[in-house]
């Protein structure tokens, strides 16, 4: 589309990527809901907002990627489980890197995963970080999708979650987003400005007070060592 200099028909588009109209219509929905393509009053396709977001973000994330990479690396030896760096996109986030523990039962992250930054740990990290203004106009749009049991459902258990994040400076999710997962975050600065969160990611079956203890503790290591870094 960036190529072709002015909005595409669907034909057009389908027979650049050579995939039936059936198949095109699910993936251009799918595109435009994130803003990765916007159609046109005529009805033809034309690159979104998103696109620039992404390219911006791409730019920004390739230096300090390497330095996130290596916490990974670290935190994911020090505790076995996986974890993985997201940053905020729009009102989700999305991880961009991510690193898979060795147990025989382990959850996997894919780079490009999104979820809403109420029900998962790093979501709600960083928005413990919001102001008050950000937060008010973020509550007044949000609207929360029940993927388990689990998930926040209301303005007054978001607070809450927010209030107890600031508190402690860890995110904590418990099956709110997949079942039979938990969750760790907590957010990374570089110079002072945010970037984005570390997260851990493990079963429940493996969740205990002992392994939180010591998964907050590896996390606050890790972002840290990161932090120091950029310092």
């Amino acid at each position: 589309m960036a190529g072709a200099g002015e909005p595409m028909k669907t034909t057009a588009i389908s027979a650049v990527l050579d995939i039936p109209k059936s198949s095109l219509f699910h993936l251009l929905g799918t595109l435009e809901e994130r803003g990765y393509v916007v159609q046109t009053s005529s009805g033809r396709y034309e690159i979104g907002p998103a696109i620039g977001r992404l390219a911006s973000a791409s730019t920004t994330s390739s230096s300090f990627l390497p330095v996130i990479e290596k916490a990974l690396d670290d935190l994911c030896q020090a505790i076995n489980e996986t974890c993985g760096f997201y940053i905020e996109a729009g009102d989700h986030v999305e991880v961009i890197a991510t690193r898979t523990g060795r147990q025989a039962l382990s959850y996997t992250m894919q780079i490009g995963d999104r979820a809403p930054l109420y029900a998962v740990s790093a979501g709600k990290a960083l928005l413990s970080q919001k102001d008050e203004v950000w937060l008010a106009a973020y509550l007044q749009r949000v609207h929360f999708e029940p993927f388990t049991p689990n998930t926040i459902r209301s303005h007054d258990q978001l607070r809450q979650e927010i209030d107890r994040t600031k508190s402690e400076g860890v995110g904590f999710v418990n099956e709110e987003f997949t079942p039979g997962i938990v969750g760790f975050g907590a957010v990374v600065r570089r110079r002072g400005s945010l970037i984005g969160a570390i997260n851990v990611a493990l079963p429940s079956s493996r969740f205990d007070p002992t392994r939180a203890l010591q998964i907050r503790r590896q996390l606050a290591i890790a972002v840290a060592k990161a932090e120091s870094h950029f310092a």
